[in-house]
């Protein structure tokens, strides 16, 4: 008799795929993370806050000021992580990796990937671009940003990423993707698993809506 396997035997398989890969990648992070000087001192946070624009000490992976407000003009696909997540930020970042590869080269110049830490005082730019280079994410379109933890916590209490310190070094945050049109406002948020053809899909939608946006505003005038 030949075998036969159910479409719910092949859902729980892919399951134990992707938490031996999400644990690998956890492992061999972690093994690297550690031989990066972790010390680093953020700029000072600005005095008061009330708009991501008010956010003075963030920088990227390459230790470059970053400035949310420097980014109009592009689809911004927003994600709140941090390095040593051991288990749905690595997964998430990979599925995300998949999305950056599926646009195509126009499009990634109008779309930027940022992902801001949850845990600036392990998360130094230095180690934010090894997680980069391990986790394969291109970063000519992909900010990874960590900075002043008053502004941080500001900007994931801002997005409602509810997050919440769990015993050891861990912490717990709502597994969420911010996608935010060219002008800054949300157009849509996903929980939970990510689909990487979708969201490359309604990249390209977001895009072309305000493009079309744009370009009929041109014409008014």
């Amino acid at each position: 008799m030949g075998s036969h396997t159910s479409s719910s035997g092949r859902r729980v398989n892919l399951r134990v795929v992707a938490a031996l890969a999400c644990a690998l990648s956890a492992i061999v992070i972690a093994a690297l993370l550690l031989r990066i000087e972790s010390t680093w001192t953020p700029a000072q946070p600005a005095p008061s806050l009330t708009q991501p624009s008010d956010l003075v000490s963030l920088v990227d992976q390459a230790n470059e000021p970053f400035s949310l407000q420097q980014l109009k003009g592009r689809t911004l696909v927003v994600t709140f992580i941090f390095t040593h997540c051991q288990t749905s930020c690595p997964l998430q970042v990979q599925a995300l990796t998949r999305v950056q590869r599926a646009l195509s080269p126009e499009l990634s110049k109008r779309t930027q990937f940022v992902s801001f830490s949850i845990d600036p005082d392990r998360d130094t730019p230095a180690v934010l671009a090894q997680y980069a280079a391990v986790m394969g994410a291109r970063t000519d379109n992909w900010s990874f940003v960590t900075g002043h933890p008053q502004e941080l916590t500001w900007l994931h209490q801002h997005y409602g990423a509810q997050v919440k310190r769990l015993s050891g070094d861990q912490l717990d945050h709502r597994v969420a993707v911010y996608l935010v049109d060219a002008n800054g406002e949300l157009a849509q948020k996903y929980t939970g698993d990510l689909d990487p053809a979708r969201l490359a899909s309604e990249i390209a939608d977001v895009d072309r809506l305000y493009n079309q946006s744009h370009q009929e505003r041109a014409q008014v005038r």
